[in-house]
């Protein structure tokens, strides 16, 4: 749970505060107890549970109270369902990095100097070096950096083991 891709992948189903409150949900805790214990209101983690609930990393046990008739809600982590959606979330993301690493490093780019999408040397040829799109004279361009790609590649290999 401590992984920067698990904090990323939360926030990015259920918002900014979903990595600390699913966090919080260690052996069970009730919204209350949640709310306190981030120092958000109850509100907004009943929201973020039920966007957690709704993606399947948490469940909730209910229970009623005799004298009120209300329910209370006991919220818990599943730490399976995380690891399975992030498997096949950043499996994805690993398959196209991987694809767009081959590609940069196995071609040469040119681009223009309006910004334009960058191409392979054999489609800028094909365009005879002029820009498809503004028909400024392509060069070669640094597109085929890869350390970012292999950062990332290596960040989400490790979170997959």
């Amino acid at each position: 749970m401590n992984n920067k891709l698990v904090k990323e992948f939360l926030r990015s189903k259920a918002g900014p505060n979903a990595y600390p409150i699913a966090k919080a949900l260690n052996g069970g805790k009730t919204d209350k107890e949640v709310s306190e214990e981030v120092g958000i209101d109850v509100n907004k983690v009943r929201t973020i549970l039920n966007r957690l609930h709704y993606i399947g990393v948490v469940r909730y046990d209910k229970e009623k109270a005799k004298r009120s008739n209300w329910y209370t809600y006991t919220w818990f982590l599943r730490a399976d369902r995380v690891n399975e959606l992030l498997e096949k979330t950043y499996g994805e993301e690993l398959e196209e990095l991987e694809k767009e690493l081959d590609l940069k490093r196995n071609h040469v780019f040119f681009k223009c100097n309006n910004g334009c999408e960058a191409l392979p040397f054999e489609l800028a040829y094909e365009y005879n070096f002029q820009c498809p799109n503004c028909s400024e004279e392509m060069n070669k361009s640094e597109e085929g950096n890869t350390q970012e790609i292999e950062e990332r590649i290596d960040e989400i290999t490790k979170l997959l083991g």
